[in-house]
């Protein structure tokens, strides 16, 4: 007799406005089973997750859990029913002001059945345990959540997820921002969940990790179903899956004619975390890769460059002249943009249009005599949607519509909108599809003429993808400096990953 699905999700559709997101969507759901689902950028992937975890009332289609049907007012009668979800965004799954213990206990400190005094030795022994299961256990549970790492607030999240035992673990781009030995250790934990017949939905752009870990990919294309794919899996199949063939395009090394000017030059640069002096050249028309594992240093160099932090000692030179940021706007005067790692604390404005999330950094450029001309505003902005190929209804439509993807591609539109010297982008494909990441790097290359890019990626292939030149970092040094067109794979790795 055929095995029963756990979960059916039936003809599920959702429109906001005139946008139909999702039309006519239906998977099963398994237990013992890992069920990825993929698709491109605003494909409707978010949108069908937020369906099935309650997040909305108002879809079309049935939701049926052990044959039954069910319909979620909210997210709390998803959780009921045993559908827990981690969503894609970190700052979605803590809770800001309470300390480590507190948001890995979560349910056990806002439990009914908990008692109305706060007895923090239970809330930390019940932490621990939750924690162990992870390999999480050596963090210290008395310290503020703010004060961590994005990577183990991830890992608090997830751990958080698996204690409570659910019949579907939905997560969303759970690796986005830990390194590649916790993602391991992740895997290994829902191997093991899988064969104890919890039935695991996996979002993820990283289609390497989807062809390792599936049992089965659903695609979902332009917010419709797309097939089943089913092992052995490969990655191309996939990727025709999702977005047809991509036309081929080359954006690999740069080949440069005629002499190129020094636009950055550090020298004996120390940054915070590290006594070890940085020495590095970046030219115009390159793309250099910074490499290294998270706590490499390679955000504390951004940030000191765009003035974030202040440089312990040594001197940083743009176009042959020494400066020194105080603020970020002395950055930016001097041709230094940014895209940070956490776009959703740190670049997008919230309850703003995309407009206004291009624009607003450049606001004396679209004026006149102090008034703004907002003509010339919405002409820039619709410039780099179309540039950038932004999946949107129009600059004036909010940030919030956007998918994940799409929302990237609206911070890195903003730093290239206008004239730079160098534009860092700190790990800028988390959470981005293949076809967007291709968008992002052809208009990289394309752009790249008198500027330069410093890409920042503990994730080799995307540097390897892209990149003139590999700079490698590791405990705050730099180990090495490679021509892309020759790096050796294996030898990156070993010196990320050198103690």
């Amino acid at each position: 007799m055929a095995k029963q699905p756990l979960i059916r999700a039936v003809g599920i559709g959702k429109s906001f406005g005139v946008t139909r997101a999702l039309d006519d969507v239906s998977f099963d759901f398994y237990d013992s089973e890992i069920f990825s689902i993929v698709g491109a950028n605003g494909a409707g992937k978010s949108t069908f997750i937020k369906v099935l975890c309650g997040y909305y009332a108002d879809y079309e289609g049935e939701i049926y859990i052990d044959d039954q049907p069910v319909h979620f007012k909210s997210p709390r009668d998803a959780y009921e029913a045993g559908i827990q979800v981690v969503h894609q965004s970190i700052e979605q799954g803590i809770v800001q002001n309470m300390n480590v213990a507190e948001n890995l206990a979560l349910e056990h400190v806002l439990s009914p059945e908990a008692s109305f005094l706060y007895h923090e030795k239970a809330i930390e022994n019940a932490a621990v345990e939750i924690a162990r299961k992870m390999g999480i256990d050596y963090l210290d549970m008395r310290q503020n959540i703010q004060d961590i790492t994005q990577s183990e607030k991830q890992m608090i999240t997830i751990a958080r997820a698996l204690a409570t035992q659910p019949k579907l673990l939905i997560l969303d781009e759970p690796t986005s921002s830990i390194s590649d030995r916790e993602a391991e250790r992740l895997f290994d934990i829902l191997f093991k969940l899988r064969d104890e017949g919890v039935s695991i939905l996996y979002i993820s752009h990283y289609l390497q990790e989807i062809k390792r870990i599936s049992n089965r990919v659903g695609v979902i294309r332009d917010g419709r179903y797309a097939g089943i794919l089913h092992q052995p899996l490969e990655v191309p199949e996939i990727v025709k899956a999702m977005v047809g063939d991509l036309a081929v395009q080359e954006i690999g090394t740069q080949q440069h004619d005629g002499e190129r000017q020094l636009l950055l030059e550090l020298d004996d640069l120390i940054i915070e975390g590290s006594e070890t002096p940085l020495n590095l050249e970046v030219y115009s028309g390159e793309i250099v890769g910074i490499l290294g594992l998270i706590g490499a240093g390679k955000t504390e160099l951004a940030e000191t460059l765009f003035g974030i932090r202040r440089p312990l000692s040594g001197t940083v030179r743009i176009n042959g002249e020494a400066v020194a940021f105080n603020t970020i706007r002395d950055a930016i005067d001097h041709g230094i943009h940014m895209v940070p790692e956490n776009r959703t604390v740190n670049a997008i404005i919230p309850e703003q249009s995309i407009k206004n999330n291009i624009t607003l950094p450049f606001l004396d450029f679209f004026s006149r005599k102090a008034v703004l001309q907002r003509s010339r505003e919405k002409e820039g902005a619709d410039t780099m949607i179309d540039n950038m190929g932004i999946k949107c209804e129009g600059h004036a439509a909010l940030i919030e519509s956007l998918s994940g993807g799409n929302q990237q591609k609206v911070v890195v539109a903003r730093w290239l909108s206008m004239p730079h010297n160098i534009v860092i982008l700190d790990e800028p494909f988390q959470g981005v599809d293949i076809k967007s990441r291709k968008d992002i790097n052809v208009y990289l290359r394309e752009s790249t003429r008198e500027s330069a890019v410093v890409m920042i990626s503990s994730d080799i292939d995307e540097l390897m993808d892209v990149t003139d030149r590999i700079v490698v970092m590791n405990k705050g040094a730099i180990l090495g400096e490679f021509s892309t067109s020759e790096a050796d794979r294996d030898e990156l790795l070993s010196l990320i990953t050198q103690e």
